[in-house]
């Protein structure tokens, strides 16, 4: 009988890639199964290159993600060396994530990750290629690049079915979208318009359709 586990850990901010780079190569161990390590752009470039080097040095079979949103959303928005822009304001050239991972010889895709169903297939396909894969989701922080909101998003709350939905409020509980929250007295999902930046996203995800996106005229 096969066995199935799972091992998920968080450490240091970086540290993801350097500790797949070990797990991808325990195969003759017996740890064969998928080797996924997560790290945001700025992070990328500031604590992740050399374990990466190391990686494809030493023939880890792992996929390692880049949530790249264009700024360093985590401490304030400060510029970093993918966005084009220099701490001081000025424009510099921009040192693309794809280019460096493509020089050491890293499989590279790049997909958006509000596309959910490319996003999953490319996931997937990845996962089944050999050696260092790199999967970029590619999408420009709202907070930072703040749009013209274009839709109204809002839970039909006829449709959601709370609590016996089974997807244990995977919106307000799992998604961790600010503008997704729970609606205690009706025991139903709901959406906090003031928060809401109207991207949609949520509705991909709900398995009952109950959150209804409707553009706005």
């Amino acid at each position: 009988m096969q066995r199935m586990w799972a091992l998920r850990q968080t450490h240091c901010m970086g540290a993801g890639i350097g500790t797949a780079n070990g797990f991808g190569n325990l195969k003759e161990f017996g740890l064969d199964k998928p080797v996924i390590a997560i790290a945001g752009d700025s992070t990328f470039y500031h604590a992740c290159i050399p374990a990466l080097v190391n990686a494809r040095w030493n023939g880890s079979k792992i996929l390692f993600v880049v949530l790249d949103n264009n700024t360093t959303a985590m401490t304030g928005h400060q510029p970093h060396p993918g966005t084009g822009v220099n701490a001081l304001g000025d424009s510099s050239p921009r040192v693309l994530i794809e280019d460096i991972c493509k020089a050491i010889g890293a499989e590279v895709r790049i997909c958006d990750p509000f596309d959910v169903e490319e996003a999953v297939q490319n996931l997937y396909e990845m996962l089944q290629n050999e050696g260092v894969k790199v999967m970029i989701f590619r999408h420009e922080c709202p907070l930072a690049f703040p749009k013209e909101k274009k839709a109204r998003v809002y839970v039909d709350q006829d449709k959601c079915l709370g609590d016996e939905c089974g997807c244990v409020r995977f919106c307000t509980r799992v998604f961790g979208c600010p503008g997704n929250i729970w609606d205690y007295e009706k025991g139903k999902a709901k959406i906090d318009e003031v928060i809401c930046n109207g991207c949609g996203l949520c509705a991909k995800l709900c398995p009952a359709g109950a959150i209804i996106v409707e553009e706005v005229v």
